[in-house]
């Protein structure tokens, strides 16, 4: 009898032992995972085709019953038509308002244009619009997410920093409607399974449900590429303000492109500002605590216009709003010399700046530098949020 409860005992230990390490593990804490969608497209023509000879499981009962492997769909007379790689020649149209669900059983994913995702392809017809929407789990949108917004190769601790931003920043846009968040720098960037490494998929896997809270709610996660020496107040960018969301210094100095310049013609002045006609002059009226230009007057051939500098940022193309502008001139002709009255001036506006992105939460850089001198992924993000925490998500914290 006792040899019995000694081997049931024995049997036991075992099995606890096996199992431990599954319990104990902090990446591998029970977590529901949240289905997110993301807008990956928003077009008048798209291509779907598989990744491989597996067919392409499409919800559409007027499409024929064969293995559908590729297709097209294109706006045209204000109506959505359909066809398929096997016969090119016939057309299917797709009424407006109608949506197609497109899934695969291949671990390559679906191409949709020149990219693949993995999960279920939603492909929805609103003003003869074609918006595709990639629907799939939170932690595999950011297996891509991480590469596409940070290199992979970068130190581990950066990449989990930002997997948890990211994370954060995903779930607080999550119950939007027909999607919850965009797969551009609008939000932030998602390539599908192009971007996905073994190192940005363990960067995931190691933080897997862990998310930035203050005062038990989910943080506006926000985070940029440089800040230029200091990150920025939420408020000095948008008008509501932040507690978590304050300036810090950076440690983006090697970052290589930090500094930057931009020239912009006359005749592109023009096209950017008709209104005034241009500008002839530009004068900052006031910056921010960091620098950044919080409002500019130009001054055009038509009149002048008070601008902020978030929307000269924008209309120009420039990196970030921690600029300085210098209005100059340059000879454009030089038939003859010798007459001085021939030579004409050609003014033109020069910008030099610094950092990139808008400055508030997270520098990429920062989190960069902080990683390669020991610091964990806990540690640069309470360094860049002030105040929070760090804890499985649960879904009273939206």
């Amino acid at each position: 009898m006792e040899y019995k409860i000694k081997k049931k005992a024995l049997k036991i230990f075992i099995i606890f032992f096996l199992i431990y390490p599954f319990f104990s593990s902090k990446s591998l804490l029970p977590f529901s995972e949240p289905i997110i969608k993301v807008l990956i497209a928003k077009d008048e023509k798209l291509r779907v085709r598989a990744d491989s000879s597996i067919p392409l499981n499409i919800s559409e009962p007027i499409l024929p019953k064969t293995k559908i492997k590729g297709l097209t769909l294109k706006r045209l007379n204000n109506k959505i038509i359909l066809s398929l790689d096997s016969n090119k020649d016939k057309y299917y149209e797709i009424s407006n308002n109608k949506s197609l669900i497109i899934r695969s059983s291949d671990r390559r994913g679906i191409w949709i244009n020149s990219k693949r995702y993995s999960g279920k392809i939603n492909i929805v017809f609103r003003n003869n619009k074609i918006l595709v929407i990639n629907v799939l789990g939170v932690e595999k949108y950011l297996n891509s997410v991480v590469g596409s917004e940070m290199p992979h190769k970068w130190h581990i601790e950066a990449l989990k920093a930002q997997a948890i931003a990211s994370r954060t920043y995903a779930l607080k846009k999550t119950n939007n409607g027909l999607y919850d968040i965009d797969s551009t720098q609008t939000n932030q960037v998602y390539n599908g399974l192009e971007s996905s490494t073994f190192k940005t998929r363990r960067a995931v896997r190691e933080t897997r449900s862990l998310v930035i809270t203050y005062k038990n709610k989910l943080i506006n996660a926000l985070f940029h590429s440089s800040s230029g020496g200091m990150t920025e107040n939420s408020e000095a960018v948008w008008s509501d303000p932040y507690p978590y969301l304050v300036t810090v210094k950076d440690f983006d100095q090697k970052n290589p492109k930090i500094r930057w310049n931009k020239e912009v013609s006359k005749s592109e002045l023009k096209e950017i500002f008709p209104i005034i006609g241009g500008i002839q002059q530009i004068e900052v009226l006031n910056i921010t605590e960091t620098g950044r230009i919080k409002n500019l007057k130009i001054t055009g051939t038509f009149g002048d216009k008070v601008i902020t500098g978030k929307e000269f940022r924008s209309k120009l193309g420039l990196k970030s709003t921690l600029f300085r502008p210098t209005i100059s001139e340059d000879f454009y002709d030089k038939k003859d010399l010798n007459n001085q009255s021939n030579i004409q001036f050609h003014p033109f506006l020069i910008i030099s700046g610094m950092g990139a992105g808008h400055g508030v939460g997270m520098s990429q850089w920062g989190a960069r530098y902080m990683a390669d001198k020991g610091y964990k992924a806990n540690q640069i993000l309470k360094y860049f949020y002030k105040g929070v925490n760090i804890k499985p998500f649960i879904q009273r914290y939206k």
